[in-house]
């Protein structure tokens, strides 16, 4: 099976897919969010331990991501991705027959490492099969795609939920799985070529992980968008209970609350998009990142005081969230530009610093949990900042230094404004 990217229609039906298998992830943890409080209510354990569920998927799909993303270098993205879905597939009907909190944490680790396998390969597919200013763009639009997962998995879930019992949730991802799998047979080909493939000893996979944390400009990327993706588990680690216990609001209508957010999100990636070409990738990762920073301060603020009640908190919420339209893609094109012969490889490390943090992040909300939004808010503002402090590592706008012009303008981008 090929691919002609330069077939408009090809080229669109292999993005939606790669969209379509994106959102198997966000699913995986927003389609559950409204029945947290009533997971931990049915298996008589306390809300932190259920929350740990969320931080248990994280961790696991950080390790998962370190796994598979030399595997895909090494055997190709498709012999990677389909195992991988099918494992998702079991995990999920298994999370379904969970009795205890206990078991559904190591469950959920198990779903996270299969969903690695999905989630990894993706990137590195896109950066096969086009440069970076150009993978940029067919990112935000694989964003595009994956955020009406997340738009309408809390509101689904939230119904699901009221007619069927927490367990459905999990049977019908099975479900979803199933049909993602069989449109991936047909529509996702294999984009890494014999003559590219990576072999690397076990030995030295060590090496190639450790090139990757010692390429400053990379890494200045990478975490930048790793610290804003903690800010943004912080959230959805705490929201539950900040919007359900705290504001009460409605299992089923925590999902129209939540939509707010992935609707500013889409916003902010269709700017992105329109952006790209205009400025440079770093300028717009910059804004994007110091835009949450300040939301995230000022969220603190609110959520301390007690200031404007739901309403307040959740302002600075959605413009943070949607500031993810700003530096997903834009410092995910930047990070791998550097790594053109090991994008999957890259790919995982940055992944698995992404839901580490993310996993570290929505564990500190439950261990800080007090009653108020205070806990969920500092963690956003801590990470908030954080990723604007991880910019500083960065020079030459992220651009490697073999792309550069004599007058130190990217040349991909000198050609763009020529």
């Amino acid at each position: 099976m090929t691919i002609n990217i330069e077939n408009r229609s090809d080229r669109l039906l292999f993005i939606l897919t790669l969209g379509a298998l994106t959102t198997l992830g966000p699913l995986a943890i927003d389609l559950y969010l409204p029945a947290i409080p009533a997971i931990a209510q049915a298996m008589g354990e306390p809300l932190s331990t259920i929350q740990y569920t969320l931080s248990a998927y994280t961790i696991g799909f950080a390790l998962g991501q370190l796994l598979y993303g030399p595997l895909s270098d090494r055997f190709g993205r498709r012999k990677i991705m389909f195992p991988g879905l099918i494992a998702f597939l079991i995990t999920n009907v298994l999370a379904a027959l969970c009795e205890t909190g206990l078991q559904l944490i190591i469950v959920r680790i198990l779903q996270a490492m299969a969903g690695a396998a999905v989630m990894v390969t993706i990137p590195a597919m896109v950066r096969d099969l086009f440069p970076r200013q150009e993978s940029a763009k067919v990112m935000s639009s694989i964003l595009m795609v994956m955020t009406v997962a997340p738009l309408i998995a809390p509101l689904l879930g939230g119904q699901i939920l009221k007619f069927l019992g927490w367990e459905s949730l999990f049977i019908f991802l099975a479900i979803l799985t199933a049909l993602a799998m069989v449109l991936a047979v047909s529509k996702v080909p294999e984009t890494l070529s014999d003559d590219r493939k990576l072999v690397i000893p076990a030995s030295q996979l060590c090496l190639t992980y450790l090139s990757v944390l010692k390429n400053r400009e990379a890494m200045g990327c990478i975490l930048c968008h790793a610290f804003f993706f903690g800010g943004m588990f912080a959230f959805i680690a705490g929201s539950p209970y900040v919007y359900i216990d705290l504001y009460g609001v409605k299992p089923e209508s925590y999902g129209l609350l939540f939509a707010v957010n992935i609707i500013a999100m889409m916003a902010m990636n269709m700017i992105n998009i329109r952006l790209i070409g205009r400025l440079q990738l770093f300028s717009i990762l910059k804004a994007g990142c110091t835009l949450a920073a300040i939301s995230s301060v000022l969220l603190l603020v609110i959520a301390k005081f007690e200031i404007a009640g739901l309403a307040g908190l959740m302002i600075p919420i959605v413009i943070y969230i949607s500031c993810i339209g700003l530096t997903g893609p834009n410092s995910n094109a930047l990070a791998l530009s550097h790594f053109p012969k090991s994008a999957g490889t890259a790919n995982a490390m940055a992944g698995a610093l992404r839901f580490t943090i993310g996993g570290v992040s929505s564990a500190v909300v439950g261990l800080l949990h007090n009653g108020t939004a205070v806990p969920m808010a500092a963690v956003m503002a801590i990470c908030g900042l954080l990723s604007v402090a991880s910019l500083l590592l960065v020079k030459n706008q992220g651009i490697p230094l073999d792309e550069q012009t004599p007058e130190g303008t990217p040349a991909s981008e000198a050609k763009v404004s020529a």
